[in-house]
């Protein structure tokens, strides 16, 4: 008999010892399953083969051929894809799609940080999405030290609008 899988998933009707005959039927229908299985999953699905170039294509002979490939484009990129390798790569997304997006669910861990070479942190955006260089904070509008020191300016501004200048005082005339 010639396996279902993997155009299809065959049922099998449980056997009772002492109550069922086992015909070698049944058990061939096991066999031819499980090579089945074998041939679709292939024979280096444990190791690392991501030798050559990506292929987008629709269908594989193996599941290991299909990893295979996916190793190929995680390993040398893949040319528009929705990911990047960690060097020398980048992203240019779509007008009005988010090119990375990064959000904390718990903690206070940054989620971005830039280093030198000695690993001194340089440039951050903290667990609030707040941009930092090193702790110190970066001034933005709309950024709680930013409304801070325009509200103390417009204060020092309204200060001396009410106390003119007057140089003739200075003279001592």
């Amino acid at each position: 008999m010639v396996a279902q899988y993997p155009s299809s998933i065959r049922s099998f009707t449980p056997k009772v010892d002492l109550v069922d005959t086992v015909f070698a039927d049944h058990v061939n229908v096991l066999q031819d399953e499980t090579r089945a299985l074998q041939v679709s999953l292939g024979t280096t699905l444990l190791a690392s083969t991501y030798l050559g170039s990506f292929a987008q294509t629709g269908t594989w002979s193996s599941l290991s051929a299909r990893l295979t490939n996916i190793e190929a484009g995680l390993v040398t990129g893949v040319t528009n894809a929705p990911y990047f390798r960690k060097s020398g790569d980048v992203i240019s997304p779509a007008s009005g799609t988010v090119g990375i997006s990064a959000r904390t669910t718990a903690g206070s861990a940054n989620l971005i940080e830039t280093r030198n070479a000695a690993n001194t942190l340089r440039f951050n955006v903290d667990f609030d999405g707040l941009p930092k260089v090193g702790t110190s904070e970066v001034l933005y509008v709309g950024g709680t030290s930013y409304n801070t020191l325009n509200t103390k300016l417009t204060a020092v501004e309204t200060i001396a609008k009410g106390n003119r200048f007057d140089p003739f005082l200075l003279a001592g005339m």
